[in-house]
């Protein structure tokens, strides 16, 4: 079989990785070196980067007539354990983490993959595959799924991103979202906080967390217990529950053990009163309410970046909590414009990142939480989010040392 690869990345190598681990010759493409498809390819496997308005060779697989499939569902066609995935505009990353350190605290044999960094062909490629991968779905990866079958999956809310790569704006990008749930037994559909109406075996009562009406463990005692972090737990017990029934085997430990990976609301300094947050994975207007809404005390909040055709209206409910808003990046304008009126003061850094975060510091009080929650994407002036997250750190500490 040959199989051609659209895109080179991280995923794009995976895929050939696993093409040859299955005696399959591969070839990777991309639109910026004018490769044309081979007439020849058997299957035409996509990285989730490639974009599918505007990639010729994403066009040209369409038209092909040849099976066009994505990444992550070229891996799981040769995955042979069990598979619990997750999808959602927000807390992905952090519930995929938590579900897999639930489980492997429990004895199981479970590791991340996905949109979390390692692309499920590469753990599929492995001779000694784990026994269940817990696997961040973005909606790009489950756009070419046409079989994906997870044991079990979780949707955990849906809010404004994205909307660029959709021609059906907004209500295409629920339904490429939802589609996670095409091959998901009903019971196994674990549907996130956000959405109140549908059944859950996990809830809440007051701080405790209960399963089946069972009270399990005081979510104060953790670091869960911000409301976006209670919705990524009760997802992830929900997920946890349909590989171990017997709630004993997760024990409040476990749960007070698990501190959130980086980048998502992480405190990381304190000086003279302020207290210093990285939320360089805030890439979209919901991520940046939850984050502000995370955290005590007036905000001092550096947004913007590269503009993903979101709607930003919703973050003028925050104005009463922000004591400056600083802008940064390309999608300054559309962010500036929503808090016309508000009284929150704004100062337009341009493209100069430095110079924001310095204006941060001098705003600042003490008493203010400092934080880069920037609502965009990354890569108009950063190679990704943990490149801007990391630089956010260092000239933090420079100018409140």
């Amino acid at each position: 079989m040959k199989v051609a690869i659209l895109g080179g990345g991280v995923s794009g190598r995976a895929a050939a990785l696993l093409a040859r681990r299955c005696g399959d010759e591969s070839v990777i493409l991309d639109d910026g070196k004018d490769a044309a498809l081979p007439p020849d390819a058997d299957l035409i496997v996509t990285s989730p980067g490639v974009h599918p308005l505007k990639s010729a060779l994403y066009k040209a697989a369409l038209g092909s007539g040849k099976e066009f499939i994505g990444e992550m569902e070229y891996g799981f066609r040769h995955f042979r354990g069990r598979i619990a995935a997750i999808t959602g505009t927000n807390g992905k990353t952090t519930t995929t983490e938590l579900t897999a350190f639930l489980l492997k605290h429990a004895g199981f044999d479970a590791e991340t993959a996905g949109n979390i960094g390692l692309p499920l062909s590469e753990v599929a490629a492995r001779e000694n595959q784990p026994e269940i991968a817990v696997v961040e779905v973005s909606s790009f990866q489950l756009e070419r799924a046409p079989s994906f079958a997870p044991l079990c999956a979780a949707l955990l809310n849906l809010e404004s991103d994205h909307e660029d790569r959709y021609e059906g704006g907004f209500a295409e990008y629920c339904a490429v979202k939802k589609s996670i749930f095409d091959r998901v037994p009903e019971p196994n559909r674990v549907w996130g906080l956000s959405f109140p109406e549908r059944p859950r075996r996990v809830t809440f009562a007051n701080d405790m967390l209960l399963a089946d009406g069972e009270a399990l463990f005081d979510v104060s005692k953790t670091a869960l217990n911000a409301p976006h972090n209670r919705e990524n737990l009760a997802a992830a017990v929900e997920l946890f529950l349909r590989f171990a029934p017997e709630k004993k085997a997760l024990p409040a430990e476990a749960a007070a053990a698990f501190h959130p990976g980086r980048y998502r609301i992480e405190f990381f300094h304190e000086r003279n009163g302020i207290r210093c947050y990285d939320d360089s994975k805030g890439t979209n207007p919901s991520a940046v309410a939850a984050a502000v809404r995370a955290v005590s005390g007036p905000v001092v909040l550096l947004a913007g970046g590269l503009d993903k055709g979101m709607d930003f209206s919703m973050l003028r409910e925050l104005a009463p909590r922000l004591r400056a808003l600083i802008l940064c990046g390309s999608c300054r304008e559309p962010i500036a414009e929503v808090f016309a009126g508000t009284g929150v003061p704004l100062h337009d850094c341009g493209m100069d990142f430095e110079q924001a975060v310095s204006v941060m510091v001098r705003v600042a009080r003490s008493g203010d939480a400092l934080m880069l929650s920037p609502g965009c994407a990354s890569m108009d002036m950063f190679k990704n989010y943990a490149e801007r997250g990391d630089r956010f750190k260092a000239l933090v500490r420079k100018y409140l040392p």
